[in-house]
């Protein structure tokens, strides 16, 4: 017992260190999870109230909770006290919101030419969801938003939602 007693005295800034550092790697593990969880459970705008207004709404919302995730990753990448690994997932974190944001947005602008503006585009996980004030759309919207989306997001057919007012 004494043996580890003194072990334990003569590494204990070793040990502390890597205490320290196991506690930050499960901590950026689950902030991780926490934001893939997040992305998954996205809250749109689609209900029978569903309207221009409301997409207007949800767009200006996305916009500044993306501001607010890029601004507290970037801090946390410019943090010289955190571990590598930390940095590095949270640089990882931050070149997928910072894609993800460029593929709606890409999306988006293509999609306000068409009959189907107002609308909003959500990429995540593979896929990409569609919401738009309109009630109903035709075979042929279908078809364009496919397109779209596979051209801006790269995203297959099979993975494309489209969620209309009604």
């Amino acid at each position: 017992m004494k043996r580890i007693a003194d072990l334990i005295v003569r590494h204990k800034q070793l040990l502390l260190i890597a205490l320290l550092t196991a506690t930050l790697v499960a901590g950026s593990t689950v902030n991780r999870k926490r934001l893939e969880a997040e992305a998954l459970l996205t809250s749109l705008p689609v209900d029978r109230s569903t309207s221009a207004l409301a997409v207007a709404a949800y767009v200006d919302e996305r916009a500044a909770a993306h501001e607010r995730d890029v601004a507290a990753l970037t801090a946390l990448i410019q943090q010289s006290d955190m571990d590598e690994r930390t940095r590095q997932d949270a640089a990882d974190t931050l070149q997928d919101i910072v894609h993800s944001r460029e593929c709606q947005q890409a999306l988006e602008d293509a999609l306000s030419a068409t009959a189907l503006a107002p609308c909003a585009a959500v990429v995540s996980g593979g896929s990409v969801t569609i919401v738009t004030a309109k009630n109903a759309i035709t075979p042929e919207d279908s078809a364009l938003v496919l397109a779209l989306a596979q051209a801006h997001a790269g995203v297959a057919p099979e993975d494309v939602r489209i969620l209309t007012a009604d």
